[in-house]
């Protein structure tokens, strides 16, 4: 009697075993396949631009350029970076915040004197919400240290 407790016992905690090692699996397959957060510096015209985009997903395009309007094209070097993981690679960029629990997650970072917080919903860019449909390039000037006396 004994003998088939201990086997129910064993045979239910390795069909159970088994069970949550494919929940995690499947869940990793599953983010593994939802893309990832890129920034790209090049140049639009003679300016800087940073393009950001979703990276992996070709049936999502998620991508917007922003053109830093009092910048030369040769302010930073160029490159494309995987963010949150080579944000440090990105000279003078602080990386803020990342949630990239389930791809691709927040992250939020300041470089050039701006924020920007990329999510799935939208871009926001010094507190400014854009959609990511919309093509149009975002144009930006430094922004001043405004202090309080």
């Amino acid at each position: 009697m004994k003998k088939d407790i201990l086997k129910n016992v064993v045979l239910y905690c390795g069909g159970a075993l088994c069970c949550v090692i494919l929940l995690f699996w499947s869940l990793d397959s599953f983010n593994g396949a939802q893309g990832h957060w890129e920034a790209e510096i090049g140049q639009a015209e003679q300016q800087l631009a940073l393009t950001l985009r979703l990276a992996g997903r070709e049936d999502r395009t998620l991508r917007r350029q922003v053109v830093f309007s009092d910048q030369a094209a040769n302010a930073h070097p160029a490159g494309t970076f995987t963010l949150p993981e080579q944000a440090e690679q990105m000279r003078g960029n602080k990386l803020t915040f990342e949630d990239t629990t389930i791809l691709p997650g927040r992250v939020t970072f300041e470089w050039e004197g701006h924020h920007f917080d990329l999510m799935l919903n939208s871009l926001t860019v010094d507190g400014k919400q854009y959609d990511w449909k919309n093509q149009q390039p975002i144009a930006l000037v430094k922004r001043a240290d405004i202090r309080e006396l």
